[in-house]
């Protein structure tokens, strides 16, 4: 009868007291897979005991909403990787911790008022590109880049805001933004073969619908020698001449940090909410693509790489 009422009791007590945390991406992503995977490994470096549930919305907000839901009624913790993701998440998840993660605006996508401290359930890490860096960046090693193109949904916020902060920045560069546009693949494709004869460059921000794209994308700018700049360094292995972009896997492992302080006992609303330490970007160049586009990248710039392939 003991070993009965003590195998129950163990039960009980694993089934009360085991913690769970849904972790919740909107569409597959080179980087955000880091992510995802930062935060896994840093769980297991600090020895922490909790379930996770990944779960993908292969690009769709509807199931976005649906696993938002889900993580609503078995999760103890949400990580939301992306806006969209993290929106769909507020709207169903109203008391349980919320952690956002890669998130170039969450004011504007009104997930927190301001960064820092804030009231509700929600807190996390942006990952708000340096866009002024990047335009400069372009200018410094392609000077005669006139018309620079930028490829986005412009459904996803992040995206609209980055452009619009191009275009803001560029007008002191003598630069001017085009705009390549799809609300999918091949609509972007189209937008793209339309606009060629007017591209001198191309800057790859952070857009989701891009990046599952990349290997199309670059072919087509490669064959035509059109130089393409990466905010992401995942994105730049696949396309870029240069790629200048914070390191995914410790920004996972960044994330995982605040998950450990709720887990430890810290209520959400003492969790200030940040950007991303500019110690994490990246210098990645890839020297084939720079000699097919007949760009010439000088010994500072190849000094400071982090990453150089041939």
């Amino acid at each position: 009868m003991k070993k009965i009422f003590l195998i129950v009791f163990l039960i009980f007590t694993i089934n009360v007291f085991s913690l769970k945390v849904g972790i919740t991406q909107i569409i597959e992503h080179p980087a955000l897979n880091l992510i995802y995977e930062g935060i896994v490994d840093k769980l297991q470096e600090e020895n922490i005991e909790i379930e996770v549930d990944y779960q993908n919305a292969q690009g769709l907000f509807q199931n976005a909403v649906i696993i938002a839901k889900k993580f609503n009624l078995e999760c103890d913790y949400i990580i939301a990787i992306t806006t969209p993701s993290a929106q769909a998440a507020k709207t169903e998840i109203k008391e349980k911790p919320l952690i956002f993660s890669a998130i170039n605006d969450p004011i504007g996508a009104g997930l927190i008022e301001h960064y820092g401290k804030n009231n509700g359930n929600i807190a996390g890490i942006s990952d708000m590109l340096p866009v002024e860096t990047h335009l400069k960046l372009i200018k410094k090693v392609s000077p005669q880049a006139k018309n620079i193109a930028i490829l986005y949904n412009p459904g996803e916020a992040n995206s609209v805001l980055l452009v619009k902060k191009a275009k803001k920045i560029s007008k002191n560069l003598d630069q001017n933004i085009l705009d390549i546009t799809g609300t999918n693949i091949n609509e972007m494709i189209t937008s793209i073969n339309s606009n060629l004869n007017k591209i001198d460059a191309v800057y790859l921000i952070t857009d989701n619908l891009a990046a599952s794209g990349i290997e199309i994308i670059s072919d087509i700018f490669y064959e035509n020698k059109i130089p393409i700049f990466s905010s992401d360094i995942d994105m730049a292995k696949k396309s870029a001449v240069i790629g200048f972009g914070f390191d995914y896997y410790t920004f996972g492992k960044a994330t995982a940090d605040m998950l450990i302080e709720l887990i430890d006992g810290k209520n959400i609303k003492e969790i200030e909410s940040k950007l991303i330490d500019s110690k994490y970007l990246k210098l990645y160049i890839n020297l084939s693509r720079a000699e097919n586009c007949d760009i010439k990248i000088s010994k500072k710039f190849l000094d400071n790489a982090d990453m150089i392939q041939k």
